[in-house]
């Protein structure tokens, strides 16, 4: 547990500090390319149901077509500076 002097409450437990780990899609680069990896995935499905005719295709254009636009917005959002607030 801890090291707890005379001096102090018996109360009182004392935990070991936590260590954060970072989760690897939280990180800037693996974002990056995980957007790139979506606008690829969903214009190759977009391609594929624009141009092979099965059932289902129409819906799956539809929703590829909806994805590439929401992982662009994602791509463009990525790369845009870091803006601070200024504090007066």
């Amino acid at each position: 547990m801890g090291d707890i002097s005379p001096s102090h409450d018996h109360n009182i437990v004392a935990f070991p500090k936590r260590r954060h780990h970072r989760n690897p899609i939280s990180t800037r680069k693996m974002q990056k390319t995980a957007a790139k990896l979506g606008m690829a995935g969903s214009l190759g499905a977009l391609f594929v149901s624009g141009f092979v005719k099965f059932k289902g295709a129409k819906s799956l254009h539809l929703y590829s077509g909806f994805g590439l636009l929401a992982f662009t917005i994602w791509h463009h959002l990525l790369n845009q500076p870091n803006k601070r607030l200024k504090r007066r």
